[in-house]
């Protein structure tokens, strides 16, 4: 009977209702709703969810590197913030060493390690480098003489991390498949001579630029790499489109390409985007940076390359440029504003709740999903001395407080309460307190001595 009534008050909910359910779900819940049972759990991590999850939450937020060398392992700070109206989420890790990213997940090359994480779900695995023969030219271009690229496989939905080592002596390319461990060698082309570090991945290929001979004559162009034939080829694309000084970005899930020329005392910036089934190209911003050259180091605007980073709803740009400034133009008005002064851009975020999986890469010991302990504000420079002067003086504070409390209950138990007032009492705390204070002073400068 007890059995057939508990029966009669289960609920059942439909598979297809759940997803439903999940779908409108923050983050956070999502994650605790792994954790019921496993029919959630399928549902949750079943690539139709996947899917249709990064489509629906698709924000207009940016992903940037907050750098920190605290040794922590690279996770989303627990906070964001806004620059203008433009909202920031920040991946703690080393800034100064490059980052990739394709579809919500990052891959961050070590000297030893390639590490590959999901910062929506906190996830995160490692694979051996090997050793990078590091170069002695010092070119911005090149990790040591290794050059990495990370996308997914449009195809089978698989990541891969393809890393290239480009030498006078030596050509090889390998490409990691994230989910089954898989090595294989690819032939790079003969023409291929210097390669960039900024490679971006769109709709299943991996683009980086690149300088080499081709016809007899020297030049800059793009190369492609098919993740699902895994084949390279060079993107047609005209010449005077294509320099030294060129960049090329994700946007709106489309190849482009930024040019910044000078015309007359202006400098215009020009971007390309190339067509989704053939590679034509279409101009789609032509924007002036006059009003950039009143902003500090205005010199050195002319100089510098521009990259677009996202379009927003209203068809406003937002692009960076290579001194860690983050802009955004407002098409209706023509107007530029200085977002952040000190930004390092990695890509646009997107929240994907899809596993990491793979036979061969190794899970961080702490697997559950986690924040940074770092925060925001502990950047402004007086919250940073004070709390630099709190973890150095944590010893001495927690000793002061402990003798003035003993000293005042001595004082207490000896003399009635009724007779002694709150301000003399205060008084005589404030008398032991810094008493005391002065007391770890000397002690401390006794012991540096």
């Amino acid at each position: 009977m007890g059995e057939g009534n508990k029966n009669a008050n289960t609920i059942y909910i439909v598979p297809d209702l759940l997803e439903e359910i999940f779908l409108r779900l923050p983050l956070e819940s999502i994650r605790n709703c792994k954790t019921v049972s496993k029919q959630w759990r399928s549902i949750l991590e079943s690539e139709n969810f996947v899917k249709r999850r990064i489509n629906l939450k698709k924000s207009r937020k940016i992903l940037a590197a907050y750098n920190c060398k605290c040794g922590d392992r690279p996770r989303l700070l627990p906070e964001s913030r806004f620059e203008g109206d433009e909202e920031i989420v920040y991946l703690h890790c080393d800034a100064t060493r490059p980052s990739m990213s394709c579809n919500g997940l990052v891959c961050l090359p070590e000297p030893d390690w390639i590490v590959v994480l999901n910062p929506s779900t906190g996830q995160l695995l490692r694979f051996p480098h090997g050793p990078d023969r590091v170069t002695e030219t010092g070119s911005d271009y090149f990790l040591g003489n290794r050059v990495i690229g990370f996308g997914r496989d449009e195809v089978t939905g698989s990541y891969k991390v393809v890393k290239m080592l480009v030498d006078p002596m030596q050509k090889e390319c390998e490409v990691l498949d994230v989910e089954s461990g898989e090595r294989k060698l690819v032939e790079l082309p003969p023409y291929v001579r210097c390669v960039g570090r900024e490679p971006v991945c769109v709709n299943g290929s991996i683009y980086w630029r690149f300088s080499g001979m081709l016809q007899m004559r020297w030049g800059t162009h793009i190369l492609a790499l098919d993740l699902h034939k895994e084949e390279f080829h060079m993107v047609s694309v005209p010449e005077t489109l294509v320099k030294q000084e060129t960049q090329i970005a994700n946007l709106e899930n489309r190849l482009a390409i930024a040019n910044a020329r000078r015309v007359g005392t202006d400098r215009i910036l020009e971007i390309y985007r190339m067509s989704a089934g053939e590679e034509t190209w279409s101009k789609t911003y032509s924007l002036s940076l006059a009003s950039l050259l009143e902003l500090p180091k205005s010199i050195s605007m002319w100089h510098m390359s521009f990259t677009p980073v996202a379009v927003s709803k209203q068809g406003n740009l937002v692009f960076c440029n290579d001194d860690k400034r983050l802009f955004k133009y407002y098409s209706e008005t023509g107007e530029i504003r200085c977002l952040s002064l000190d930004m390092c851009v990695i890509s646009p975020y997107l929240e994907n709740v899809a596993p990491l999986r793979s036979e061969s890469g190794r899970h961080h010991p702490c697997f559950k999903a986690r924040t940074s302990r770092c925060r925001l504000f502990s950047r402004h420079p007086v919250v940073s001395k004070f709390l630099k002067w709190v973890r150095s003086w944590i010893i001495e504070i927690v000793l002061t407080t402990a003798i003035t409390t003993n000293k005042l209950w001595k004082e207490e138990s000896q003399v009635d309460i009724s007779n002694r007032t709150g301000s003399s009492r205060f008084e005589l705390f404030l008398f032991y307190f810094f008493t005391s204070v002065l007391a770890s002073l000397f002690l401390r400068a006794a012991f540096r001595s």
